[in-house]
């Protein structure tokens, strides 16, 4: 499948198209087969390096796309459900917490990709 990485922070220059093998997933996870994104300015300070993240990172905070698979313990979605992102994944209800705060695309690999292995709760 492809996947755009940031090989290193530093500017746009540095996002290249690659092949990768497609994500395996957990019991709790939903497989989904992205099928729109968007670039947005919080992708932009990442590229450039405004905003830390490691190397090879996959950008991206926004998208929408279909589940493709689902795992054993998945009770909300079904396969050929139509799901849309959540820029917090970890931060579901309740106050705050700087440990659940994790963007999608910086902290974690986001959605300039064919296909992405996500919690079943960090999609709406």
């Amino acid at each position: 499948m492809k996947q755009i990485q940031l090989f290193k922070p530093g500017g746009l220059g540095n996002l290249h198209l690659v092949e990768v093998d497609p994500p395996g997933f957990r019991d709790n996870e939903i497989l989904v087969k992205v099928a729109a994104s968007s670039l947005n300015y919080h992708d932009l300070l990442v590229a450039l390096g405004s905003i830390p993240t490691e190397d090879k990172r996959v950008l991206l905070g926004d998208a929408s796309g279909e589940v493709v698979d689902v795992g054993a313990n998945v009770s909300r979605w079904q396969v050929g459900d139509q799901v849309i992102s959540t820029c917090f994944p970890n931060w579901i209800e309740g106050r705050p917490k700087r440990e659940l705060l994790s963007f999608m695309g910086d902290n974690e690999d986001g959605y300039a990709t064919d296909y992405i292995a996500l919690p079943e709760t960090a999609v709406t």
